[in-house]
């Protein structure tokens, strides 16, 4: 009943498949697409005064996003980014991404050693949580978000 939207460092179709296998269903790419549109990170987002037109309302700095030719560079990063995606997960074997998992991606460690994300990540048995019975740390945020969110609804 609950979906997990992912955002933040999403750029690539290895980062898809990651947190993807790791419990996402969906997976938001914010950043890389505004880098598609051209985007040059000049930090004026707020101000309305984006030297790309991406984010302004100013009619004379709108111009500087031609929304045909970027639309060709959205479409073609999308594009290419889900295919990758898509090809990593024939590559490691599995049809769909319902069927990708934690163990399915490697962590390099050092040079020496790598290690499944299953491995760093271990997941909790199934009520472990409400019941109280999950790994120390993890129970630990889990009390801690269930008090904020008693404490915000009864706000």
């Amino acid at each position: 009943k609950i979906k997990i939207i992912c955002s933040g460092k999403v750029s690539s179709g290895f980062s898809i498949v990651r947190n993807l296998a790791i419990g996402a269903d969906v997976c938001n790419a914010a950043r890389a697409m505004l880098f598609a549109l051209g985007c040059v990170q000049a930090l004026k987002c707020n101000t309305n005064r984006c030297p790309t037109g991406i984010t302004t309302q100013d009619k004379e700095l709108q111009k500087g996003l031609d929304v045909d030719s970027k639309a060709v560079r959205v479409f073609q990063y999308h594009n290419d980014t889900t295919r990758t995606a898509v090809e990593i997960m024939g590559a490691i074997g599995v049809k769909n991404n319902a069927s990708l998992q934690p163990y399915h991606v490697n962590r390099r460690i050092n040079l020496e050693k790598t290690v499944t994300y299953d491995d760093l990540f271990p997941l909790p048995e199934a009520g472990a949580l409400i019941k109280g019975q999950a790994s120390a740390d993890l129970q630990n945020h889990w009390d801690r978000s269930m008090r904020e969110h008693k404490r915000r609804a009864a706000a």
